[in-house]
């Protein structure tokens, strides 16, 4: 007796399991679009439309939905409330039909407007049926949406709108990566494949070895890393959104990895690394670039990169007909293998920090400081010696002035640069400079840049804790500012570009932040960009 009840327990906690498990399915589908609404979307098409000079995009839409619909626009349809789109995948791989849901205001008027729009629309049992453009169509209403699919099946069980709809973003998909079957993953990524390896064989031979090997490299680096995504993605998010108070437009892509994946270590290591660059340059520069992201896991992917563009090196060398005994091309061909060391190194520490920043020097003429960290920089310092005696009889290398000052434990080098306009244009005509560090190599140009440079190993030598959510990966633009500054054969843009400089909208940011158990890219931009493009009708 005790056995059977044993079993009948059992029973029921399969039972109650398949139950929940479907009800978690039917809320939780694999892919789901979500607009906020039909109202908030043409608003936001209004806005965008009046800052470049398109005005009336809300009247045009609303036009063209009446002459579709006989004057009945969208009746019967709550304009203000969510609406989307999801589609479901069953666990053994067949696929349902995708499933519309709108909000309802009148389900009456709504069935009004079906009628006019299928003539053989009929209702029965709660369900509605209707012919569109040779389709067949099923609908019904619950929870205060009209649900629609081409398949009665897809309607059974249908899924809460309020559980599933992303209220984050204006246009919004979230895709259950991990919910997608696995044939489904592996038709994807076979065609993915087939698709590049064709588009390879078919494109421009190479040059050289080197980029034969590298575009291979990519090549397979990018697979990996779809592979990575498709087939230990949890979840995948894809917003687009616009704030009219704030005036500024975001995308925002991000994926998250199942746990205890490589790709979740991956995220993970991403998401510790710290910006060695970060307190590089002004936060009010017209442009910031900070470049940090691990390199475990792809350390045999570089070492591959590494030695074929070694021997490529050593192909270009032998053909030099500049080096015409073969003591001038060993030593070459030795600090080619120095740099590739010092760059394989470099990778193998386990990260990679890099940083430019462009500054406004406030004569119409910007600065450049640049950096990157190296893993042997005592070696580079020795490195470069050796390549200064080498090309020593080089007209190039007089232009250069070794060790022109000291600073920071930092060696830095003057470079003279001549006879180039477009560079004393925006630069200036002072000397860059060149400085290597123990652990860094630098590089400016432009106004005052050897001050600049030696602020700036002050603060390398006391690094500052970056600011909260400054990501390994960042872009900061002032977009307008540059326009003002670099740009000078189009009098029109200028000016476009004088009426935005200064204002929040001036602002262009890229991020690759790190998010729990994944990354986010998000692109945030200022709406007064709009008025940079070149608008002919005004």
């Amino acid at each position: 007796m005790i056995r059977n009840v044993g079993r009948r327990i059992l029973g029921v906690a399969v039972l109650m399991t398949a139950v929940m498990a479907t009800a978690v399915h039917a809320q939780q589908p694999t892919v789901v679009l979500s607009i906020r609404g039909v109202d908030p979307l043409l608003d936001d098409a209004e806005f965008i439309g009046g800052e470049i000079g398109q005005e009336g995009v809300k009247a045009t839409a609303e036009q063209f939905l009446g002459a579709f619909t006989n004057g009945k626009g969208l009746a019967g349809i709550d304009k203000t409330k969510p609406l989307g789109l999801y589609w479901n995948s069953t666990a053994a791989g067949a696929p349902e039909m995708p499933v519309l849901f709108v909000p309802v205001a009148d389900a009456d008027d709504l069935k009004g407007l079906l009628t006019d729009l299928a003539p053989d629309f009929k209702e029965a049992k709660g369900q509605w049926t209707m012919t569109f453009n040779g389709t067949k169509l099923f609908a019904k209403v619950a929870n205060g949406y009209c649900f629609l699919s081409n398949a009665p099946t897809a309607l059974t069980k249908t899924a809460d709108p309020a559980k599933i709809i992303n209220a984050k973003y204006d246009i919004a998909l979230d895709v259950n990566v991990a919910g997608i079957p696995a044939e489904l993953k592996d038709a994807f990524l076979t065609q993915m494949e087939a698709s590049g390896r064709e588009s390879m064989e078919n494109g421009p031979e190479p040059k050289n070895e080197a980029e034969k090997v590298g575009r291979e490299v990519g090549f397979n680096t990018t697979l990996a890393v779809f592979k990575a995504l498709v087939n230990d993605g949890d979840k995948m998010t894809f917003g687009i959104d616009v704030d009219e108070e704030a005036r500024l437009g975001s995308t925002d892509f991000s994926i998250t990895g199942k746990a205890n994946t490589d790709l979740a270590k991956s995220f993970a290591a991403y998401g510790k690394t710290v910006p060695a660059f970060a307190g590089i340059g002004s936060d009010a520069a017209p442009f910031k670039l900070l470049i940090s992201y691990p390199t475990t896991g792809i350390t045999e992917q570089l070492n591959a990169m590494f030695a074929a563009m070694r021997g490529s090196a050593d192909e270009q060398i032998d053909k030099d007909e500049k080096l015409d005994s073969d003591a001038d091309k060993a030593a070459a061909k030795g600090i080619a293998k120095r740099i590739f060391d010092i760059a394989q190194n470099t990778a193998k520490s386990g990260s990679m920090h890099s940083g430019v920043v462009l500054e406004d020097t406030g004569d119409g003429k910007v600065r450049l400081i640049g950096g990157t960290k190296v893993a042997q920089g005592d070696e580079a310092a020795k490195l470069f010696d050796d390549v200064i005696k080498l090309s020593k009889d080089n007209p190039d290398i007089a232009k250069i002035k070794v060790d022109a000052a000291k600073h920071a434990g930092a060696r830095i080098h003057e470079v003279t640069i001549e006879d180039d306009e477009e560079t004393e244009k925006h630069f200036g005509d002072e000397p860059g400079h060149i400085a290597i560090a123990k652990d860094s190599l630098w590089m400016t140009l432009g106004a005052e840049n050897l001050a600049a440079l030696k602020k700036t190993l002050d603060s390398w030598a006391k690094p500052k804790t970056p600011a909260a959510g400054t990501a390994p990966i960042s872009l900061r633009v002032k977009p307008a500012a540059l326009v003002t500054l670099l740009q000078d054969d189009d009098e029109d843009a200028v000016e476009r570009a004088k009426e935005v400089v200064g204002k929040p909208g001036d602002k262009l940011n890229v991020d690759i932040a790190p998010i729990p158990s994944g990354a986010k890219l998000r692109i945030e931009f200022g709406i007064d960009l709009l008025q940079l493009i070149d608008q002919p009708d005004q």
